[in-house]
């Protein structure tokens, strides 16, 4: 039976993972992102098998597959009906043509065969055309309850931001052995905090104006700011709200004390020394489903920033809708 904590370079991403399979909050769409030598592909496969593995008791217990069922059998065989596994012909770049995303499309809402989840296996989605990520996007959005998406790709850059927003991403080279050294808050990381507060704040509007002030602030002229700069805030926003999602998971099941386990999870904003406090007070704040509507409302903005919308009104707006 394969090890699920066999690649040392993916231990951090195994243990998140194992978190979410004990507790039963898989999310519907995954991305693995790391070049193949991180095993990226691997731990896909390891996932999918014990997604569909039958021993529910076993893998509450250790978060893995029980390796013996009928069901773990057929996935070391590579012969499992509910583990599509979808790839290009070739290895090329856009040799990951549409017909494959119709295909995918086409069976998504057809039952499982043996087990209570399907799982689609999409690698290598770099080589994917955009017309086939185009067609997968309501699909990957919104998946049928019965189904898990599992995508692995070089880099998470190489496909359609439209997709990525969608996804909980696990980078395979930021989660190596050798993690890189905790690095300082970004420069957004007080308007952050101040957002955060709008969930608990009864009187949202005060909190509303002094964002809108804060963010003015940074610009005499916003009109005239770097329309990059404003892509970062929502980028550094997206990454905080995915380490509260992660952090939800990985200590739901177990009741963990994040603050003896927050060194041993690869945040990718709350990455300082003195989080722990607070994304423990986040946790508790956010449900899963205010983390995903967030995630939506970022996403909307961002989107609407390539369309040369003036960031004046785009981030008045967005602030706007958080006050809601």
């Amino acid at each position: 039976m394969i090890n699920i904590e066999e690649n040392e370079k993916s231990q951090e991403t195994v243990k998140i993972l194992k978190q979410m399979i004990k507790s039963d909050k898989i999310p519907g769409t995954l991305i693995f992102e790391g070049e193949e030598e991180t095993g990226r592909n691997i731990i896909a496969n390891i996932l999918a098998k014990t997604i569909v593995c039958h021993d529910t008791e076993h893998k509450k217990k250790s978060g893995e597959a029980c390796g013996v069922c009928k069901s773990c059998v057929k996935a070391d065989k590579n012969i499992h009906p509910d583990i599509i596994v979808s790839e290009a012909d070739g290895g090329g770049a856009l040799s990951f043509h549409i017909d494959k995303a119709r295909e995918i499309i086409n069976d998504l809402y057809l039952s499982p065969n043996e087990s209570d989840t399907k799982v689609y296996i999409i690698k290598d989605m770099q080589n994917m055309t955009p017309q086939g990520q185009n067609a997968l996007l309501k699909s990957i959005e919104e998946p049928p309850p019965f189904v898990v998406f599992i995508i692995t790709v070089t880099s998470s850059d190489l496909i359609l931001e439209t997709v990525k927003s969608r996804a909980v991403k696990f980078n395979a080279d930021y989660m190596a052995e050798n993690k890189p050294a905790k690095k300082s808050r970004p420069i957004y990381s007080d308007l952050i905090s101040d957002i955060f507060v709008l969930a608990e704040n009864p009187e949202k509007l005060p909190v509303y104006q002094k964002l809108l002030s804060k963010v003015f602030e940074k610009s005499d002229k916003i009109d005239k700011t770097n329309k990059a700069e404003i892509l970062n805030f929502y980028s550094c926003l997206e990454n905080a709200l995915r380490d509260i999602l992660i952090a939800k998971i990985f200590m739901s099941y177990e009741n963990l004390d994040i603050n003896s386990k927050i060194n041993e999870i690869s945040f990718l904003y709350f990455n300082d020394s003195n989080s722990s406090e607070e994304i423990k007070k986040l946790t508790n704040l956010y449900s899963i489903k205010k983390i995903l509507n967030l995630s939506k409302k970022i996403h909307k903005y961002k989107t609407d920033l390539d369309y040369n919308i003036n960031i004046r009104l785009n981030t008045t707006s967005f602030f706007s809708s958080l006050s809601l």
